[in-house]
């Protein structure tokens, strides 16, 4: 499939979701800091999809397989963690997170987030190239068993 294609089902799959409940999160002084960075990365990733168009030089090809063995993850993910989330937001953070690894080729949690006792997801910028490492994804691998998102994520471990 080429990206172009695949962008396009990723907009059609995520067209009518509503950010305004991320939008008031944001706003809203109650809101801790995680769950403030968390929401503006959704809105970012969302606005972000749908104004991106790709040229024919980066209409590249992408794995049919590896778009499918994501969405197969995630929706084990969702089955083993979250089976409250359905819906729309099981679809949009699936899609999101296709978007993320596949094309934009970014982390699949925002910059500087928490993700247990400080550690966290950070870039380093080197001659003009940024990379990004996860403090947890080397110990993830070792212990998830049942779903192990994290494969899909560009993240280098730390």
């Amino acid at each position: 499939m080429k990206a172009r294609d695949l962008l396009a089902e990723i907009k059609e799959n995520i067209k009518g979701y509503d950010i305004a409940p991320f939008e008031k999160r944001v706003r809203d002084e109650k809101t801790d800091q995680t769950s403030r960075l968390r929401a503006n990365f959704h809105i970012q990733n969302y606005k972000e999809i749908m104004a991106l168009n790709i040229d024919d030089d980066s209409n590249i090809e992408i794995d049919d397989k590896l778009v499918n063995d994501i969405k197969d993850e995630l929706g084990r993910f969702f089955e083993g963690c979250s089976p409250e989330s359905e819906g729309i937001f099981k679809k949009f953070i699936t899609y999101t997170c296709i978007y993320l690894s596949l094309i934009a080729k970014r982390p699949l949690h925002p910059i500087g987030i928490d993700m247990h006792n400080g550690k966290t997801v950070f870039a380093k910028e080197k001659d003009g190239e940024t990379a990004y490492y996860c403090d947890i994804k080397e110990e993830q691998s070792k212990i998830a068993k049942d779903y192990y998102t994290c494969q899909y994520c560009v993240c280098k471990p730390s």
